[in-house]
């Protein structure tokens, strides 16, 4: 592949992936609480996001809460839950054990060389992102940005109910105030891109946020 089509692939992706953005928010697959943060990124030049998620509180049906074989998801929210969504979730019969578990946001990043990376990473380590990495390398290298805010707890066995009453109301409380946690860092994200926000902005990401009101 030549430089120059590199280069030309390179932009094709990334207006795609920003086409996509728009998208998933149109239908509401978008967690709309982090597009200030994704809007951040693409008006990087040499970067752009997929498959981010701004944090989430899931209730799995699973032998172990990090297992991917027979795992089922019965529950999903990205904003905090209420004693009776999980109530109500334990009240249908399960197969092996459910783990209430608060995940902390998660960032996928493409970055045009590794100096941008760099750049990403710093960031992101500076917003609590501490277990953040490049994932994949290649001509389009992946940066995956973790925190280490996570939170399982085992709410019934293949049995029966283990957490209930106002067990399981400590439990709901404690887990919301995790994903508060969690969520804070996508706004200290934000501040950190932010500042190392580049001289030159790509376009389209510019006239968007300008409209919008993001570009702080």
């Amino acid at each position: 592949m030549t430089a120059q089509s590199r280069e030309t692939g390179w932009w094709e992706a990334k207006r795609e992936a920003w086409e996509r953005l728009w998208e998933d928010l149109r239908i509401g697959y978008l967690d709309d609480d982090i597009l200030d943060v994704l809007v951040e990124i693409f008006l990087r030049p040499r970067s752009y996001s997929k498959s981010s998620c701004s944090g989430r509180i899931t209730v799995i049906d699973a032998k172990y809460p990090w297992a991917k074989d027979d795992t089922m998801t019965v529950f999903k929210k990205h904003s905090p839950v209420s004693y009776g969504e999980i109530e109500r979730v334990l009240s249908r019969p399960w197969a092996h054990r459910l783990w209430l578990s608060v995940q902390g946001p998660i960032y996928h990043v493409y970055v045009e060389s590794l100096s941008e990376a760099e750049e990403i990473l710093a960031a992101a380590r500076e917003a609590g992102f501490k277990h953040s990495g490049v994932m994949v390398l290649g001509e389009t290298p992946l940066v995956e940005l973790r925190t280490g805010v996570r939170a399982d707890v085992l709410l019934a066995d293949d049995e029966r109910l283990i957490v209930e009453g106002e067990a399981l109301r400590r439990v709901v409380d404690v887990a919301n105030d995790v994903l508060r946690q969690a969520k804070e860092r996508n706004r200290r994200l934000l501040e950190a891109l932010r500042k190392r926000r580049p001289s030159e902005l790509w376009r389209p990401a510019e006239e968007k946020a300008r409209q919008l009101g993001l570009l702080g």
